[in-house]
């Protein structure tokens, strides 16, 4: 939710409200959603690309050794669907989000806060790697990361205003060191994270012994996701705010003159004031408002328990105060407008209303599936609201959304879990004009249900039968076998870039360019290292690279050759030493700003859309096949760079033996996958489109020469 403003009042008196702490041996709970957004945020990715998920997890890591270094045990909570309420704020904030993605590029990424569409998956992806512990809950996590950390007497990693109202030690992102320093504790050296933390109590010593329970309050007053701040325009009408340049601006003035006027009231007295000052109509709502609010914030049930391996004794204290009756205007001091206009948040909400209420009784099998991971986070609310927004990132905003190619897999989804039985979903879309519409996806995208039962009685082996009954109705002459020939962590991989080619407008290069990111993630960083700097990589192998220039070249062998393991360490420092340019803003758009392609970024974020509604099928399905792990498989400067070389190029292969001469296993691996693309590109009759957009005349014809060369070509030299 977040109380609007409560951050920068407390900042701006950050000396009184919090006190200096060093994060050491403690257990730790983290709103896992805000964390992946600020640690993306103070790395400076170039999101203008699409996402450099190598560097993220290396960064995400980095963090969470950290935490381990300085015996921090972190627990991990991560929100789950959209609640009903919050429903109109999700549509206003992708209106801001479309209007930011549209201006992205090369200059302004770094004052723009785009968040790639992989980005959350990437960072569960680190979690799982480094067993780290976390769950998602069934809908908005704040409560629940509230009771957990009481339950653990532990401070509350974030970066939300919200905590400021809960009883909780808080600390707030923006305070925190991520580098560890080596302090003296009880005689001995320990590494700690510095940063400040607060405490409800700190606040309300400074206020004068403010009652804790009337914090909650402030937020409603303030405006949140329940009731907008305009309905209690009537009491701050009536409200004593101070004047003077420590209050700098009204909402300012508002949160100051809340903290005065609640240090002479009781729970009781505030509230009656505050329904007292509404229309008759209004004050029942409100008070439910209100009273739900103040639960929320002293909650102790925690669900996140059980799926932490911890037992759960907490019972709710849940507080219990009678509605006010009616009372006079004349308990606050100053003038009051018996006729100021009220305005109520009573209307229904159009755009909320476009699925099923089902908040309150979620189905065990679902609310499971989403704690064990099984429901993938992106179908949520498909089966909660009916509902499925864009992700807006780095596109084409004079062409179609991106995730017009994914429609027919994100119904699919929807008939799953729905078990078939609805007409329509609604896809809240991107306009070109930086707009949202909805778009109702019905049966037109729909697939016929290859087993009679629903997916909460359904087992593994029917699952996997879901997952390729889809594939063999969409793409029905694609040949899983010939598929499995591929590693087990490319396979998806390499569905998604079929389905993308079938669905999309894309070349041989931008092709080629994905499986050669593949490569080097998954093979050459797993032999010489994750670094991205071309000029410390060369000059640490300097030697090593003249020496290997040196040395004879083997041929490529003409067999299948698809074991990284089997890539040589010294072709892996002769690739690098070539590559790693890549992972770099090519120079020619850093001098020509204007030169960045968004046409060719288009088609790369709708290769994203289709790898990642692939990979959570599988997931919905019951994994049939190994997921694929965002960050040995993307990253979206180097792709980009790969694509403006091998676009131009008449002969792509031909040119990689040449540019990457010498680096023969890695030229082979890469290879091999490419053959086994290329094969089943050709038996599904797909067709490339011709990287020259502005030639029409000879599309057709080319891009047939392109398939045929690269089928023969991999044909006479590799043998399956």
């Amino acid at each position: 939710m977040g109380v609007r403003g409560l951050t920068t009042y407390l900042n701006y008196n950050s000396n009184i409200f919090m006190k200096d702490y060093d994060l050491h041996n403690t257990n730790l709970v983290i709103d896992g959603h805000s964390l992946c957004a600020q640690l993306y945020r103070s790395l400076n990715c170039f999101s203008a690309f699409g996402g450099d998920y190598d560097k993220f997890a290396a960064y995400v890591k980095t963090f969470f050794k950290n935490l381990k270094k300085c015996k921090v045990t972190p627990y991990v909570i991560f929100d789950g669907s959209y609640e009903k309420r919050k429903l109109r704020t999700a549509h206003s904030r992708l209106r801001s989000k479309i209007y930011g993605a549209s201006r992205l590029d090369p200059v302004t990424q770094g004052s723009l806060q785009i968040f790639p569409l992989l980005l959350r998956d990437v960072f569960k992806e680190v979690l799982q790697e480094l067993t780290v512990m976390y769950t998602i809950c069934e809908f908005e996590a704040d409560d629940e990361i509230a009771a957990l950390a009481r339950y653990l007497s532990c401070p509350v990693l974030s970066y939300d205003s919200d905590f400021f109202i809960y009883n909780v030690v808080y600390i707030p992102f923006n305070t925190l060191e991520i580098k560890p320093k080596q302090i003296i504790l009880n005689e001995k050296k320990v590494f700690a994270m510095e940063c400040r933390i607060y405490k409800v109590e700190f606040l309300t010593k400074h206020f004068g012994g403010i009652e804790k329970e009337l914090l909650p309050l402030l937020a409603t007053l303030l405006g949140n996701d329940f009731v907008e701040k305009k309905v209690f325009c009537k009491f701050f009408s009536q409200l004593k705010t101070p004047k003077g340049k420590k209050s700098k601006n009204e909402q300012q003035r508002c949160i100051h003159g809340l903290f005065l006027w609640l240090q002479n009231e009781t729970l009781e007295s505030a509230i009656t004031k505050i329904i007292g000052r509404l229309k008759n109509h209004q004050k029942n709502k409100v008070f439910a408002i209100i009273m739900k609010s103040i639960n929320g914030y002293n909650k102790k049930e925690c669900k996140s328990l059980k799926y932490f391996n911890l037992s759960n004794d907490s019972i709710d204290d849940i507080i219990d105060i009678k509605m006010p009756e009616e009372m006079n205007d004349d308990d606050i001091d100053d003038q009051s407008d018996e006729n100021r206009s009220l305005s109520s948040n009573d209307e229904s909400d159009k755009e909320s209303n476009s699925g099923s209420d089902i908040e309150e009784s979620l189905p065990e099998w679902f609310a499971e599936g989403i704690r064990h991971k099984t429901i993938p986070h992106s179908f949520i609310n498909l089966y909660t609201h009916h509902l499925h927004f864009c992700s807006p990132q780095a596109e084409d905003y004079l062409q179609d959304d991106a995730h017009y190619c994914i429609l027919p897999i994100l119904r699919y989804a929807f008939d799953i879990l729905t078990d078939f039985e609805q007409e329509h979903f609604v896809y809240v879309s991107r306009e070109k004009d930086c707009n949202y519409k909805r778009i109702f996806v019905g049966k037109e995208y729909a697939v016929s249900k290859p087993i009679i039962l629903p997916i909460s009685q359904l087992i593994g082996s029917q699952l996997h039968a879901y997952f390729y009954n889809f594939f063999k109705e969409k793409l029905p002459q694609l040949d899983f076998e010939v598929l499995k020939l591929l590693p087990s962590n490319f396979q998806l991989f390499g569905l998604a870039l079929l389905w993308w080619v079938s669905n999309c407008d894309v070349s041989v290069g931008q092709l080629q360019s994905l499986i050669m990111c593949f490569t080097y993630l998954d093979a050459i960083d797993e032999k010489v290292g994750s670094t991205r700097s071309y000029f410390h990589f060369n000059n640490k192998f300097s030697n090593k690279i003249l020496e290997l220039k040196e040395r004879s070249v083997t041929e490529i062998s003409d067999d299948l050759q698809m074991n990284k393991n089997k890539v040589q360490y010294d072709d892996c420092i002769v690739a690098a030493a070539i590559l790693l340019k890549n992972f770099e803003i090519d120079e020619t758009i850093r001098k020509k700003p204007k030169s960045y392609n968004s046409r060719r970024i288009h088609t790369f974020a709708q290769f994203q859309c289709c790898l990642y509604a692939i990979n959570s099928l599988n997931t919905l399905c019951g994994s049939p096949f190994e997921s694929t792990i965002y960050s040995k498989s993307y990253n979206g400067t180097f792709i980009y760079n790969m694509a403006l070389k091998l676009e131009k190029e008449r002969d792509p292969m031909l040119y990689l033996q040449k540019y990457l001469f010498g680096a023969t296993s890695v030229l082979c691996f890469y290879k091999s996958l490419n053959m086994i693309i290329c094969r089943l590109i050709n038996e599904l009759n797909l067709k490339f489109k011709d990287c020259n957009m502005g030639k029409k005349k000879n599309r057709r014809r080319k891009t047939d020469e392109e398939i045929t060369f690269l089928i023969k070509e991999f044909e006479s030299e590799v043998k399956i």
